[in-house]
């Protein structure tokens, strides 16, 4: 047991992750003069191969859910085995995927019967 303040501990995984992520696009964002475009917001982003490729292979998580959207994007949460850490991720139709949140142990949930009489 650490005998550390909860707020002194060193940032895990998913937080220096996310850390990471927000390094980055700061980053690209002081290297413009104007306000970051859509475009080159985009450029922080990776192909979807890629991207999957980069998470099984330094956190070993692989895709665990997602969903469509209406517009077509695509939702996707990534985690390691027994949820230890996850990350989520959309994928726009053009290919670009982007992680949009990071974070430990993630559950899922016993799927239940549907009952209409409840």
């Amino acid at each position: 047991m650490s005998l550390q303040s909860p707020s002194l501990r060193r940032p895990r995984g998913p937080v220096r992750r996310l850390a990471c992520i927000a390094g980055l696009a700061a980053g690209l964002a002081a290297g413009f003069a104007a306000p970051v475009s859509a475009q080159s917001a985009r450029s922080a982003c990776l192909a979807h191969d890629k991207l999957a490729e980069m998470l099984d292979g330094q956190y070993a998580e692989r895709p665990v859910a997602f969903g469509l959207e209406a517009s077509g994007r695509l939702f996707e949460v990534f985690a390691a085995d027994g949820g230890a850490t996850w990350t989520m991720v959309i994928t726009t139709p053009d290919g670009a995927s982007c992680v949009v949140a990071v974070g430990e142990e993630w559950q899922t949930p016993q799927q239940l019967a549907f009952d209409p009489e409840m």
